[in-house]
């Protein structure tokens, strides 16, 4: 059996390559990882470390599967992110009472981490939303926050 070429749709390509959501959102999760994490790299942070020290703050004493699930991490990479951030003296690691789990809990030095991190971040955030204007960035964070509220209620 021959193969066929794939169809071209428009000046991109395929249909595939035309109207994939998924490589688009790639795309723009690229771009704005790093615009965050040029903005956050001279506090020697990344974007994904501020994620997760916001989300312990707002939890305290946050068990690591908790946090995974509300970023939609895999464990594993929460766990390498974590280790870090243990090593930089932001947040503790201590086992849960029951189970093999994680407790995980911010440090002073992670509040002041935190603390330090919002010129960057304010910057990343007028950069980003210059990216997407009035309206995507509204959009976006229409669209975000129905995930995050979709995540809480699976938790």
């Amino acid at each position: 059996m021959a193969e066929t070429a794939p169809e071209a749709v428009g000046p991109r390509g395929t249909q595939m390559a035309e109207e994939c959501l998924a490589v688009r959102v790639r795309l723009l999760s690229r771009r704005l990882s790093r615009i965050y994490d040029g903005a956050l790299r001279p506090l020697g942070l990344t974007v994904a470390q501020l994620n997760v020290l916001s989300v312990i703050e707002v939890i305290d004493c946050a068990p690591a599967g908790r946090v995974a699930d509300l970023l939609a991490m895999e464990i594993s990479t929460l766990s390498r992110n974590a280790r870090i951030m243990e090593s930089e003296g932001w947040i503790t690691i201590q086992r849960a009472e029951r189970g093999n789990g994680r407790i995980l809990r911010l440090t002073s030095a992670g509040r002041q981490k935190l603390r330090k991190a919002r010129p960057a971040w304010d910057r990343a955030q007028t950069e980003a939303r210059e990216l997407l204007g009035d309206e995507g960035t509204e959009e976006l964070k229409r669209l975000g926050d129905g995930v995050w509220d979709d995540q809480l209620k699976h938790l």
